[in-house]
This record gives C-alpha cells, sequence and structure tokens, in this order.
C-alpha cells in the first residue's frame, strides 16, 4: 500500500494570519502617506491639554465671547481636527486653530499663537471667530 503525501504549500497552510496582516501593513502605510506628519502634528496637541484649555479659559472670561457664543463647552479631539496644527523654530512656536462650541452646539474657530518657554505655553495670540450669523472677530490676548 503506498500513501502519497501531500505537502501543501507553505500560502496555503498560513493564509489565515497572513492576509489580515498584510492588509494592516499595507492599511497603516498608506495612511502615513496620504497623512504625512499630520498625525503626529495632532497628536502632539492632543497630549498637552493644557494648551488648548487654558486658552479656551482665557475665552470664557471676555465678556463679548460670553455675549456671542455663551459657556463655552469642553474641548475635545474632534474639535482639533477641525482646525489646523504648525509648529515653527524647532516646535517652540505652535500656530493652532481649533474648533470651539458652546453648549447649544453653536459653532466657532479659535485660533492660538504661543511659544513654549521651558515646559509651558505662552501665547501671544489668541482669537475667536465667529461665521454665522454675522462674521465677528474677538481679540482675546495680543502682544
Amino acid at each position: 500500500m503506498s500513501m502519497l503525501v501531500f505537502n501543501k504549500i507553505w500560502l496555503h497552510r498560513n493564509w489565515k494570519w497572513i492576509l489580515p496582516s498584510t492588509t494592516l501593513v499595507v492599511f497603516a502605510f498608506t495612511f502615513f502617506i496620504m497623512t504625512g506628519d499630520a498625525t503626529f502634528r495632532y497628536g502632539s496637541v492632543f497630549l498637552q491639554p493644557d494648551l488648548v484649555n487654558n486658552a479656551l479659559e482665557k475665552a470664557q472670561e471676555n465678556e463679548l465671547v460670553i455675549e456671542k457664543l455663551g459657556k463655552l463647552s469642553s474641548h475635545n479631539f474632534f474639535h482639533l481636527l477641525e482646525g489646523e496644527v504648525a509648529y515653527q523654530n524647532n516646535n517652540s512656536l505652535i500656530i493652532l486653530t481649533v474648533g470651539i462650541r458652546n453648549i447649544e452646539g453653536k459653532k466657532a474657530k479659535m485660533d492660538i499663537i504661543a511659544h513654549r518657554n521651558g515646559q509651558k505655553w505662552k501665547y501671544q495670540k489668541i482669537t475667536v471667530r465667529i461665521k454665522k450669523p454675522k462674521k465677528v472677530t474677538i481679540k482675546i490676548l495680543e502682544q
């Protein structure tokens, strides 16, 4: 009695983990190629929540902001994605635009220019821009 042993090729034996792994690697590679360094820029701002939260506190102290928007809601990552992040001077200067909302959902944009002073950020300019119902620009801080 002669038994024939058929060895399956390597790919047929291991396709269950090769296919998902390859898909994941291709997806990650494509994502980073398309976004460039934006992932790292937004991630670095997200890891420093005081940068936006302190500016938001200063904006909430402004009477014109309170009159036009009312009480502002807290900052989250998705509001950050509505804006833009740019670092300059070896990451010691940040130019940041972030979406802000009041507690009823009315939208505005907050522009921040800040210098890093050690571990703290020193704000050079904070501006709130409202588009609707009428375009209004509120200067919170200007140095």
